[in-house]
């Protein structure tokens, strides 16, 4: 019995979870006493005030975009996640151990899907960035496209010239206004988050389309998908990653930083350190400059690292046999109900556990029970919609029974 015990507790990572517990606690006090330049430089509400008819501005939504999924949306942010990416493609490509987690699970596709990320959203933002002046929306969902169906369409039907450029505009035009619709009409009006709209928004555009790309004549059908056998679609596809060790300490926290970018599909360690480092420097420069000009950035942090470590806790037997949706808390959840609870500290850590709890297991059987072709993305976002509005529901009702606000 006594052995039996003393195995179950080597299985679990208890000394990476605490680890992570530890790096929250820190990142929180480094982003609550920082001290800030508040200067008046690209806050949020004057970007989304001249986005609409600036080119400048424009841009710089543009690159704020890259990291809307994670509800930092800020230039500095936008450009070390680009950049991290970058690096880790360089490693990965150099064979070096430093690089880190493979970058989108295999590096020879990365110029596809950048590629892809980067019209996609260059469509979304030119055609839809005037609502902004027109519609009297101060957001719009332009940044649907860089973390969803573009890339899963590469991912499925493979990297060439025709599926990059099919899967990019066809997100890039339809994705925005399906986004504004859902929430509008579906969501606002039972006052539950709006980031619940945009994944759904993923969950069903990604169904279309894929469906689409099955009867389209210039998009070419294998016997497997890419997802299913990579090599089919070129030998250098087929290049196994690098073995790791999940049951180091090492391990658990390079996985907790690289669930923080497997939203844009990076998981790169790279990715997540340059992207958090300039999400330092957005929020020193201003505060209102990085999440919506909100100020619960630094609970938000810490929920999202608390929300990654345990799911990678709960579930690292599944991680030993392979990839695991621990990161979904990170993009919606957390960020998403903070915003809706202002920030309450017992709420924001409440849903970041609830969220590492329930969330994973249940993408994972959406994913387990969809038709071929079909990529995880969607059972992923599902499980986000499905895991946020539930609990919205509940940190809704929380607060009239006496816990939090």
């Amino acid at each position: 019995m006594t052995n039996n015990v003393s195995e179950k507790t080597k299985k679990l990572p208890y000394r990476g979870f605490f680890v992570s517990l530890i790096i929250a606690a820190v990142i929180y006090a480094l982003f609550s006493f920082v001290p800030h330049l508040n200067l008046d430089f690209l806050t949020y509400s004057d970007v989304a005030a001249n986005a609409g008819h600036s080119l400048l501005y424009k841009l710089v939504w543009f690159i704020e975009d890259f990291t809307n999924a994670q509800f930092y949306a800020a230039l500095f942010t936008g450009i070390g996640l680009l950049l991290g990416a970058f690096i880790a493609y360089y490693l990965n490509c150099k064979k070096k151990r430093t690089g880190g987690f493979v970058i989108v699970y295999n590096y020879h596709i990365f110029p596809w899907v950048i590629a892809s990320q980067l019209l996609s959203l260059i469509i979304s933002d030119l055609l839809y960035t005037p609502l902004l002046d027109t519609s009297g929306l101060t957001w719009i969902p332009t940044f649907i496209p860089f973390v969803s169906i573009p890339v899963i369409v590469i991912l499925e039907y493979g990297p060439n010239i025709k599926n990059l450029l099919t899967g990019s505009i066809l997100t890039g035009i339809l994705a925005t206004p399906m986004g504004v619709m859902v929430n509008k009409y579906v969501l606002s009006p039972v006052g539950l988050p709006v980031v619940a709209a945009n994944v759904l928004t993923m969950s069903l555009l990604g169904i279309l389309i894929l469906e689409v790309c099955r009867y389209l004549p210039w998009i070419e059908k294998k016997e497997k998908f890419f997802s299913e056998d990579p090599q089919t679609y070129g030998s250098k596809y087929g290049e196994a990653a690098p073995k790791e060790d999940p049951d180091k300490v090492s391990w658990f926290v390079r996985r907790v930083f690289a669930d923080f970018t497997e939203a844009q599909f990076y998981g790169n360690e790279w990715a997540s350190a340059l992207m958090l480092g300039g999400l330092l420097i957005d929020w020193i420069i201003n505060p209102a400059s990085v999440y919506y000009g909100n100020a619960y950035l630094p609970i938000v942090l810490a929920g999202q690292v608390i929300a990654s470590a345990t799911g990678i806790f709960l579930y690292h037997a599944e991680w030993k046999k392979g990839f695991y949706p621990t990161f979904l808390p990170i993009v919606t959840i957390v960020p998403g109900i903070a915003g809706i609870c202002n920030g309450d500290v017992f709420l924001t850590l409440f849903v970041a556990v609830m969220g590492g709890i329930i969330a994973p297991p249940l993408a994972a059987m959406i994913s387990s029970h969809m038709p071929r072709g079909w990529h995880p993305m969607i059972g992923n976002t599902m499980s986000m919609a499905c895991c946020t509005t539930l609990l919205a529901i509940v940190c809704k009702a929380l607060p009239y029974i006496g816990i939090g606000i």
